[in-house]
């Protein structure tokens, strides 16, 4: 993206410009500043749950990085999700905007087969990027509203998929 990250992280830290942005996103609410709930709808091929989210940012480095865990539930399907957003500074004043997520996924959603799952995630972090960058170029406002949790937040919110996978 062609704005520094100073410029970027309100629209990436804002939580109605992320429900404007997400794919399926039906609902998103600022619970505090380190917690959000969210309603997400998503289907793959004929599956399509919807979501009730619960989301904590873990790990707030502004204007660098953002770590959020979030577990999500609907009617026979499930989610573990650990999502890390960084903010790289390019030579000429841009910015490179790096994305991870590592996600622990179950219920029939899984039964269409990793590969299904995987071109729709891909899909939905396409449309996502697509439509953040539309509107940072139409200069929405934006207002950063995230922080990270206090360790007493995190204590009821335990997702560690990296021990998970190992």
């Amino acid at each position: 993206m062609e704005q520094s990250r100073e410029e970027l992280w309100p629209y990436f830290t804002d939580p109605d410009v992320l429900a404007e942005c997400a794919p399926g996103c039906k609902e998103m609410v600022l619970e505090s500043p380190h917690e959000i709930t969210a309603v997400l709808a998503v289907g793959v091929g004929s599956v399509k749950p919807e979501f009730n989210v619960d989301a904590i940012v873990t790990e707030l480095e502004y204007p660098e990085k953002l770590v959020l865990k979030a577990e999500g539930n609907a009617p026979r399907n499930e989610f573990e999700m650990t999502a890390t957003m960084e903010m790289i500074e390019q030579e000429d004043g841009g910015t490179t905007v790096a994305w991870e997520a590592k996600a622990d996924v179950s219920g029939t959603i899984v039964s269409l087969g990793g590969r299904a799952l995987k071109s729709v995630t891909n899909r939905l972090v396409k449309k996502y990027f697509a439509d953040m960058q539309a509107a940072v170029e139409a200069g929405e406002g934006a207002e950063s509203k995230l922080e990270a949790a206090p360790p007493e937040a995190l204590e009821d919110f335990d997702i560690d998929l990296e021990e998970e996978a190992a």
